[in-house]
């Protein structure tokens, strides 16, 4: 029993005479150890949990005797565990409240016609708050997943799990060898050309999601009857409802029905990998990398994401069996600001331990965050698409996330029974905690700066190309070795070169034994021939000087850069080839990417030092002084490193990774010396990061948002 005895408001309902209706089916469950009765009533697909205690109170109850009378009853019997009269109260009102209770007393016509109201204002309320969530239904499964039953025992068997596993594998298998591609045509996947295929792949894919539920539901015994379409963000999906499966006893077997969708998807996407891997260029090998990312990428970011009430949500509730989790990790939170903030002492928490409370807190505040951040994300999605409708949205958002909670909050602490003789405390505390709230999000001046990519170039460095054509036949210097100017780095061979000097050689020979001739027999043929001679011999001296470049010499001082140079030993390499890079001991500087909202707060400000964290090496800081901007935008990135494709932040042209989605500008800093040698820095990717006068949290949200608005949408 929780609570006192005897309640004042016992008087409303202790002559009533109510049973349960006689259609409400009844399921023991266990929930963390404890026996609970799952009340459904397949009329109007609700569903109850209570426990032992208040179960035996409910099957008491009958028309011939009143509330108050089996009440009494069960506390003569059970004096220990007997409900209290609040607690019947609330069991009572949340049992009418779901229609599973039948009245022998007359009705109120009056009450009957207002709580019919009630659930009507509830009922479009909760439409409203819901416009991007609609649900439609159409169609009851029932009687096909009757008919498909010996097929869906068939697939959902022992079998049926091995050739899931193989299929998952195989097409596991075929996606690492192929991640690289895969990478470049997830790219264009949003392109308007592929949008037709995407949606219809979206709809055909989630069909088999749902139907996936459905079957998974009817394998272990529960029925179907409810499916249709939910408009998500204004786009039409099919939806299912599998709400008989909270009567399973065995957690696992609900487990399994919250997973089937995404069960059935990542099969389907592990078929369509395998395809997509096996065809070339054209609708079906389209159709099939539409099929693969939709089933795999997407269906685990949105399906396997447990703070969105979709599948995870649902695996994530029974896993831990806490049902109906979200609503509870709400009221958990209540009853915390209630009992430890506001000092209310009758009132229990809806958690049965503290293991559970642990859970219902840490689920209520990121799923509050993330619904926040979710709604955020859609409505800038819209706002990108149709920007009257993405207004409508944040202001929707506004109501509901800012407006609403604020109205229901005063109206709460103003007009809440449950507060009495609290209510001066929970002015203070409220009063408080909005203080605190607005102290730090207005005026405490909080940390600003800026983060900014960037690689780290040694002054003065050369990169070393190959001057002509040829076969890498010896290297001379290895990686990391110190070099002096004009040292032998490397020397090429070129066949095709060396016998076309010996040609021109013989050719040379011949000419002058033909002069020779022409000098004793015929004067007339001296003029040609001499000529000839000339050309030959400049012929000669330019291929003798293309021999000369075959040795690859160091034009300045400092380490040999070439980690990667040994396989190309032997190996033909053409004109222009990048062969390694000479880095001199010389001053070292960060060249950092910045945005035009980042450069704008540069420019404001006279802030000429910073840090720098290298990528991978966080013990290393070094100082940045003499940090300037440079007052032009750019396209191209300082190294390819930074973009996609070299393992940067920075979305990037696909065809050379190097051009930039969007214009930039570029901050140079020097950097200080000594910590580290020079050639092994040089290439490194890092953060600039620089430190701007503090400014409120509500100020940097403020400059964040106009910047934003005025980049995105130019307003």
């Amino acid at each position: 029993m929780q609570g006192n005895l005897f309640s004042e408001s016992w008087y409303r309902i202790a002559d009533l005479r109510v049973n349960l209706l006689y259609t409400v089916r009844v399921q023991k469950q266990l929930f963390r150890g404890s026996t609970f009765y799952v009340l459904h009533d397949p009329f109007n697909n609700r569903f109850f949990r209570v426990r032992p205690e208040a179960y035996e109170f409910l099957i008491r109850l009958n028309a011939d005797q009143t509330v108050e009378q089996t009440w009494e009853e069960c506390l003569k019997i059970r004096p220990d565990d007997t409900p209290t009269q609040d607690e019947v109260i609330r069991l009572l009102s949340q049992l009418h409240h779901g229609n599973l209770l039948y009245f022998q007393n007359k009705g109120d016509s009056e009450r009957l016609f207002e709580r019919y109201k009630e659930g009507r204002k509830r009922f479009f309320t909760s439409t409203f708050m819901s416009i991007l969530f609609l649900k439609i239904p159409l169609w009851d499964p029932e009687q096909f997943l009757k008919k498909s039953k010996p097929i869906i025992d068939l697939l959902i068997s022992v079998p049926g799990l091995i050739i899931w596993i193989l299929v998952v594998c195989l097409g596991a298998t075929v996606a690492i060898s192929n991640f690289r591609e895969l990478f470049e045509q997830s790219q264009g996947m949003l392109a308007p050309s592929n949008l037709v295929y995407l949606y219809i792949c979206l709809v055909s894919l989630k069909v088999f999601h749902e139907l996936g539920h459905a079957a998974m539901t009817k394998r272990f015994g529960g029925e179907v009857h409810t499916m249709g379409i939910m408009f998500l963000v204004f786009t039409p999906l099919p939806y299912m409802d599998a709400s008989s499966s909270w009567a399973f006893r065995n957690k696992w077997h609900r487990v399994l029905v919250g997973a089937a969708g995404m069960i059935v998807e990542l099969f389907f996407a592990s078929i369509a990998v395998w395809i997509w891997a096996n065809s070339g260029e054209g609708l079906v090998r389209g159709i099939a990398f539409n099929v693969m990312m939709i089933g795999s990428i997407s269906s685990f970011f949105f399906n396997g994401n447990p703070l969105t009430r979709l599948d995870s949500y649902y695996i994530l509730s029974d896993w831990l069996e806490i049902p109906n989790l979200a609503e509870r990790a709400k009221k958990q939170w209540f009853y915390c600001i209630e009992h430890l903030l506001y000092g209310i002492k009758e009132i229990f928490p809806p958690a049965d331990s503290l293991s559970e409370g642990f859970w219902l807190l840490l689920y209520g505040f990121f799923s509050f965050l993330y619904r926040i951040l979710i709604s955020i994300a859609i409505a800038m999605f819209v706002l990108d698409q149709w920007f009257e409708a993405g207004i409508l949205i944040l202001i929707l958002s506004l109501f509901a996330w800012i407006l609403r909670p604020i109205w229901k909050g005063l109206t709460y602490l103003f007009t809440d029974q449950r507060l009495g003789r609290q209510r001066k405390r929970a002015y203070l505390v409220t009063s408080l905690v909005v203080g605190a709230a607005v102290f730090g999000l207005c005026i405490y001046p909080a940390s600003d700066g800026i983060r900014a990519p960037g690689v780290i170039q040694a002054q003065g460095f050369l990169t070393v190309y190959t001057p002509v054509a040829g076969i890498l036949h010896e290297i001379k210097v290895r990686t990391g070795q110190r070099i002096s100017k004009g040292d032998l780095l490397m020397s090429l061979e070129n066949p095709e070169l060396e016998l076309e000097i010996r040609a021109t050689e013989a050719q040379l020979a011949e000419s002058r034994a033909l002069e020779l001739k022409a000098r004793k027999i015929d004067i007339a043929d001296l003029k040609p021939i001499a000529e000839r001679l000339k050309f030959l011999e400049r012929k000669v001296l330019r291929l003798e000087g293309k021999k000369i470049q075959h040795d690859i010499l160091a034009q300045v001082d400092g380490h040999w850069v070439a980690p990667d140079l040994d396989k190309y030993k032997n190996v033909w390499l053409s004109l222009g080839s990048e062969l390694g890079a000479i880095i001199p001991d010389d001053e070292m500087r960060f060249f950092a990417v910045v945005s035009q909202e980042q450069a704008s707060n540069l420019f404001s400000h006279t802030k000429s030092s910073g840090e720098v964290k290298i990528y991978g090496r966080e013990e290393f800081t070094l100082a940045a002084s003499s940090v300037q901007v440079i007052p032009f935008e750019r396209k191209q990135l300082p190294s390819v490193a930074l973009g996609w494709f070299g393992g940067g932040s920075i979305q990037v042209n696909q065809q050379d990774g190097m051009t930039t989605a969007e214009s930039f500008f570029e901050v140079h800093a020097s950097l200080e010396q000594g910590i580290a040698p020079v050639s092994l820095l040089h290439g490194r990717t890092g953060e600039l990061r620089i430190d701007l006068p503090p400014k409120s949290l509500w100020e940097q949200l403020r400059r964040g948002t106009v910047q934003l608005m005025q980049r995105r949408y130019k307003i």
